[in-house]
């Protein structure tokens, strides 16, 4: 009985062992919270990030691409990103991956099949590479339709207003894109068109920020966070984001209100406005009116005259006098004065902050886009994208966007000519960009530079080393405090750098050395063999 009982404790005693050391999880949380958190996530809605319409978003970044320094700064970037071949033009090449380029037969079959459909599918990627980029960073998305043929596969895109990004909506699925509903008038009705991701091309931005939007009533049942697979997810309307006008729209507005008020307020101070009075004591009053109208019909042609001069001819080469007559102290015109004279000249310092802003939240210098007065230096050698972090950051984020597509692009072609589908990390090709003065190149060859000069620095410290001649144990100390080398690196280049000189042969200088076949050929004991030897010798050689 006893040991029946003390089998019976040490079970629950690791059972209650076992159970404090699970780990909590999410189906611990009390339930009166998950009740209540409903009301705690999310954030509030004000007038500033009130969500908005598809529409609307849209309208306003079109509006805004219309500002020649918007305009000017989206195609800078993707100038940045994707260079251009100093002769050709090209921007964009297709080269066989390195994982292709061993010397199996499978190898060079698919190398001489990248290499062919190259000059096939190149032209027509870098003939819509500017443009696809530059409607991407502007909206977000770029849309091209894709033609095809059943032998020759892409033969080409297209990529005009019939597929604007306002007209055409993606459907995604788990952050997959499945197809698309495209906008088309026909006779005068609109039709939606339904387009597979084999038909349209889509160049698809990273979705940096999260822009607050509105959805129709049929979508707002949107679970998809309790779904482990991808195929169980609602087939949901793609979010618009990932455009490099977002973060700007506010400083943008307060530009064009601030540029409004400067162009209004110099017109109004165009305009001279001035009152006079006439003295007229003792006139009756049918000669008063007329005294009036004469006046009045004095400055209306003085007026025309003003214009006529604008326009050249006679009123640039003639004097025209206007006659006042005045009897006494009577019918004196005396001026009160320019009511529209300005005392403080305008100030443009509330226009040039908001511009500041502007390109700040573009990472644009402003020099680059028209304020060549504020030049602080690299206009003319393209210095600002070579030292612009702004820059290389969103050329990663353009060029990466663009691979994506163009990766898409060519499987569609690869597997209507080949009959071959490749996983993402299995492609045989590689897109490499020319763009030799854009910040991300630049970095990548400074960085190069920075390591070669730092490894030339290091290699002579470390032939210094050597010429002290000190132990293994003190070389690697040295290495590890002074050069800041890691223990196992640090222990090989100790034990290269300390270990004794190799002879001809791979042994340590100072031991005997085998004879050479130049000594063995000199070896005059080679003259004392026997006959029977020599004449065997003579005949191998013969």
């Amino acid at each position: 009985m006893k040991l029946l009982n003390t089998m019976a404790n040490m079970l629950i005693s690791n059972r209650e062992m076992k159970r404090s050391a699970t780990p909590a999880g999410i189906g611990d949380v009390n339930r009166q919270y998950e009740a209540l958190n409903q009301m705690e996530l999310g954030t509030f809605n004000s007038p500033e990030n009130a969500p908005r319409t598809r529409q609307d978003i849209y309208s306003t970044w079109e509006l805004m691409q219309k500002d020649p320094q918007i305009a000017e700064a989206l195609s800078l970037h993707v100038t940045a990103a994707l260079g251009g071949h100093e002769t050709t033009g090209d921007m964009i090449f297709i080269t066989p991956h390195e994982r292709v380029r061993g010397k199996g037969r499978r190898a060079k079959e698919l190398r001489d099949r990248v290499e062919r459909e190259a000059l096939h599918i190149a032209p027509i990627i870098n003939r819509y590479a500017f443009t696809l980029a530059r409607q991407a960073i502007a909206y977000g998305d770029s849309y091209a339709r894709i033609y095809t043929d059943k032998r020759k596969g892409v033969v080409g895109l297209m990529n005009n207003r019939h597929t604007a990004p306002s007209l055409i909506m993606p459907f995604e699925q788990a952050g997959e894109t499945v197809g698309f509903h495209g906008l088309e008038e026909e006779d005068y009705e609109r039709s939606i068109a339904k387009l597979t991701p084999r038909q349209l091309l889509r160049v698809k931005m990273q979705r940096i920020e999260v822009i607050p939007q509105m959805t129709m009533q049929v979508w707002q049942d949107r679970k998809t966070l309790i779904y482990n697979e991808r195929c169980d997810n609602p087939i949901l309307p793609a979010e618009i984001g990932g455009s490099f006008l977002y973060p700007v729209e506010k400083p943008w507005k307060d530009v064009v209100i601030s540029l409004a008020g400067l162009n209004n307020q110099q017109i109004a101070d165009s305009v001279k406005q001035a009152f006079l009075t006439v003295n007229m004591e003792g006139m009756p009053p049918k000669q008063q009116n007329k005294y009036k109208e004469s006046i009045t019909k004095m400055l209306t042609n003085y007026r025309d005259q003003i214009q006529a001069a604008f326009k050249g001819g006679e009123a640039l080469h003639g004097t025209k006098y206007h006659v006042l007559p005045q009897w006494g102290d009577k019918q004196i015109l005396q001026s009160v004065g320019d009511l529209s004279q300005r005392n403080m000249p305008l100030n443009p310092e509330t226009l040039m902050l908001n511009l500041r802003r502007v390109a700040g939240g573009l990472g644009i210098d402003l020099s680059l886009v028209g304020w060549a007065d504020m030049l602080a230096g690299g206009l003319g050698d393209g210095a600002s994208f070579q030292t612009s972090a702004q820059i290389m950051r969103r050329s990663n984020l353009i060029r990466t966007s663009l691979i994506d597509a163009f990766n898409h692009l060519m499987s569609i072609h690869w597997g209507i000519k080949y009959g071959e589908y490749f996983d993402a990390k299995e492609y045989p090709w590689q897109f490499d960009f020319f763009s030799d003065a854009g910040a991300a190149t630049a970095q990548a060859l400074s960085n190069k530079q920075n390591k070669a000069n730092t490894l030339t620095i290091e290699m002579q410290a470390v032939q210094m080393i050597k010429d002290l001649g000190l132990g293994k144990e003190a070389t690697q100390l040295m290495l590890e405090d002074r050069l800041d080398y890691d223990l196992s690196f640090a222990e090989k280049v100790a034990i290269a750098i300390t270990a004794p000189p190799m002879g001809e042969e791979g042994l340590p200088a100072g031991m005997p050395q085998p004879p050479s076949n130049a000594d063995m050929s000199n070896n005059p004991e080679d003259d004392d063999l026997p006959d029977g030897l020599d004449d065997m010798e003579d005949d191998y050689e013969d």
